[in-house]
């Protein structure tokens, strides 16, 4: 009882969903809290968290388990270098480029985007590049700079001959690439996070929402569109993607960035809008025309009608939960049963493609999206996922295609 009063605290202050990293985990960070204070009984400990604010501190970073390393996913990385030298030396001749990476967790991120931007022709005084997060463990670790194997995964290593030196205590990261990133302490969950900033061009925020409770997740994304420049980028994990086809957000087609625009004031911009034919409803949910029928009647089928949409819209939402949580066999198998009862609705088979593709399963995922397609040809959601899922494969003409579609159905809105 009292540790859900502390998970339901957690999800006040950070916005942390406790299913997310599950109730066992958090009961062993407070467990080692407890030992460190010397505190047995744990509705104490609760008193004590709640007059401590600098225990509050050492539970979230008992709780928080950084693992990153530099250039993970490296398509994003990649993707933000033709960026630079294919539209942001065009357009912005001589302006600085502000970048904002949350969370930054041990530095990893921020200083594989400082690099990514040297690589590009960038120099170190036209970037700035705000890295942040809630752990000062965390932050003390990337301000130091030295890092050990751990951090340098994969085959591709060049970089690390390039801009580090060896050490006694590990790699030591150059000066250069170092006094690009300036680290700041805040908390992407607050309201007042980063208040008063300016806006930047850029923001990494990848493999944070998966671990936020719903409410946490809208907010954040409503605050990450307010950090961003009319026409700036946002770059998130692969499991996050979806979270952002209902919003003002526009995928950018460039095979496993997953990154999206935020809307440009001009009006020739191209601008995915939500009010499309097919909406957020199932098949099933159309409207129809009603015959004549006796007003009882009519009435009865009205109130038959929203208790499908109810128990849809219910069954979404616990599945995008459920996926958003990682628990993706679990999610799949909740799909696969809903769709075995439901065989018309396009909304479940569009989330069950999403959740085939996070499991890699990629042509079980184009299937799904075509289904979807099939009994709505006008879906939105499920024509860009296909169109995106066809460009990570290298199928250009099918994506292509697609694309097309999509713009056409874009003018007759």
């Amino acid at each position: 009882m009292t540790q859900s009063v502390i998970e339901s605290l957690l999800s006040q202050k950070i916005g942390l969903d406790a299913n997310s990293i599950g109730s066992h985990n958090i009961q062993r960070a407070i467990e080692q809290r407890m030992t460190d204070c010397a505190i047995a009984n744990i509705t104490t400990y609760l008193e004590h968290l709640q007059k401590s604010s600098e225990e509050w501190q050492a539970l979230i970073e008992s709780i928080i388990v950084p693992e990153t390393w530099f250039f993970r996913e490296q398509e994003a990385f990649a993707f933000l270098k033709n960026y630079i030298q294919s539209e942001w030396f065009p357009s912005q001749p001589g302006r600085v480029l502000r970048v904002l990476s949350v969370p930054c967790s041990t530095g990893e991120e921020a200083y594989s985007i400082a690099m990514s931007l040297l690589e590009a022709g960038l120099s170190s005084t036209k970037v700035q590049i705000d890295a942040v997060d809630i752990s000062k463990h965390c932050l003390r670790v990337a301000q130091r700079a030295i890092y050990n194997k751990n951090s340098f995964r994969g085959s591709n290593l060049c970089f690390q001959e390039r801009y580090f030196q060896t050490t006694e205590t590990g790699y030591q990261l150059c000066e250069q690439v170092k006094s690009m990133v300036n680290f700041i302490h805040d908390n992407l969950a607050a309201t007042s996070f980063l208040a008063g900033i300016q806006p930047y061009d850029v923001v990494f925020c990848r493999n944070l929402l998966i671990y936020f409770d719903s409410a946490t997740k809208h907010r954040t994304i409503k605050v990450l569109e307010k950090l961003l420049t009319p026409g700036g980028l946002l770059s998130v994990g692969h499991a996050e993607a979806g979270l952002l086809l209902n919003t003002k957000f526009i995928p950018v087609r460039y095979p496993g960035a997953f990154a999206y625009r935020k809307p440009a004031v001009s009006p020739f911009s191209l601008q995915f809008s939500s009010k499309t034919v097919s909406k957020n409803h199932c098949a099933s949910d159309q409207e129809k025309p009603i015959p004549d029928k006796p007003s009882s009647q009519v009435t009865v089928n009205i109130e038959t009608q929203n208790l499908v949409k109810d128990s849809q819209a219910n069954f979404l939402e616990t599945a995008k939960t459920i996926a958003d949580q990682g628990k993706l066999d679990e999610a799949n198998q909740l799909c696969q049963n809903y769709l075995s009862q439901n065989p018309d609705c396009a909304e479940a088979y569009v989330l069950l493609g999403q959740v085939q593709q996070a499991m890699g399963q990629d042509e079980h995922a184009a299937q799904s999206f075509r289904k979807a397609i099939y009994l709505q040809p006008l879906h939105q959601e499920a024509l860009i996922h296909l169109a995106l899922l066809r460009e990570n494969q290298g199928d250009v003409d099918s994506a292509t295609l697609l694309w097309r579609r999509i713009q056409r159905m874009q003018k007759k809105v």
